[in-house]
């Protein structure tokens, strides 16, 4: 039985869709904090729980664990909340010290925010965060690493890249928040001269990254479940114009914040687990068609 955190959030949601579909509703149970239809589910109530919850609420059969669940900033602003990074600590610590008898593997949702500035983002760079979210992470990577180490259990870090498609559009990031300006008619803003590059991945393709990831026998060392497909935001930005048809107006909007590239090298991901099969053309007309619908 597969225990999944998170499954009413972007990757989640996506993600519990498909492990129902793969192993069917009745091995999959959902950790939440408000109740779903698709599977059975346990309320966490702030991660508030005693430890031996599951055994008391009848899944005592979990051996799997998906923690998807945390707190991802939704703009840049939020990165260094203390109460809400240090959260994800918290719930992670929550989750390794429950008493569950059948658990043999832990798969975790990580972030490339654990990594510092480089030319190009490896599993080799230097994890050096620029925030507390990345640091909050970065710590539970350390707990949990630990942990299964000292209980002899399969794990696996997939650290989680710039991800893109329908159901992104809560957070404020350049592709939903350009795509609600051209449906709303309002100029479309550029922060500096755009130049920066940027390297999404859709979010099917995570999907499968993280489904292949049940599949290893034994710990690889963190995956980076990134895209390679390079672009820059200029010209991401005029990508979305030609698919919407609109000819909106743009806005140069000065910015202080020194400008930066996240260009991924994707090889590991490529060789141990899954090949990206949705381009970046594709994947962004997939989703301007579904908030196209949103906003109708």
């Amino acid at each position: 039985m597969i225990l999944l955190t998170g499954a009413t959030g972007f990757v989640g949601g996506h993600l519990l869709d498909a492990l129902v579909d793969t192993f069917g509703s009745e091995n999959i149970v959902a950790l939440t904090s408000k109740p779903i239809t698709k599977c059975r589910f346990l309320l966490h109530n702030g991660y508030s729980y005693v430890d031996d919850f599951f055994i008391k609420t009848d899944f005592a059969d979990i051996d799997t664990i998906i923690h998807a669940g945390a707190f991802i900033p939704k703009s840049g602003a939020e990165s260094n909340d203390i109460l809400n990074c240090n959260s994800n600590i918290l719930s992670t610590t929550r989750l390794i010290t429950s008493t569950l008898h059948k658990i043999q593997k832990f798969i975790f949702l990580s972030t490339i925010d654990v990594y510092g500035c480089a030319n190009t983002i490896t599993e080799d760079t230097v994890t050096e965060p620029i925030s507390l979210y990345g640091y909050s992470k970065l710590y539970c990577e350390k707990l949990i690493t630990i942990w299964a180490t000292q209980k002899s259990l399969n794990h696996q870090i997939l650290r989680i890249g710039h991800v893109y498609g329908p159901g992104e559009e809560k957070y404020k990031k350049i592709i939903p928040l350009t795509m609600q300006r051209l449906l709303s008619g309002e100029p479309i803003q550029v922060y500096g001269e755009g130049n920066e590059i940027r390297s999404f991945i859709f979010i099917s393709d995570v999907v499968k990254a993280i489904l292949e990831s049940l599949k290893l026998e034994r710990y690889v060392g963190a995956i980076n479940i990134v895209g390679q497909e390079q672009i820059r935001v200029r010209a991401l930005i005029d990508k979305l114009i030609s698919i919407s048809k609109i000819g909106p107006k743009i806005e140069k909007v000065q910015s202080s914040a020194k400008p930066r590239d996240f260009i991924f090298d994707n090889s590991k991901m490529r060789q141990i687990l899954f090949k990206p099969e949705t381009s970046l053309a594709d994947g962004l007309q997939e989703e301007w068609n579904y908030t196209k619908r949103l906003h109708s």
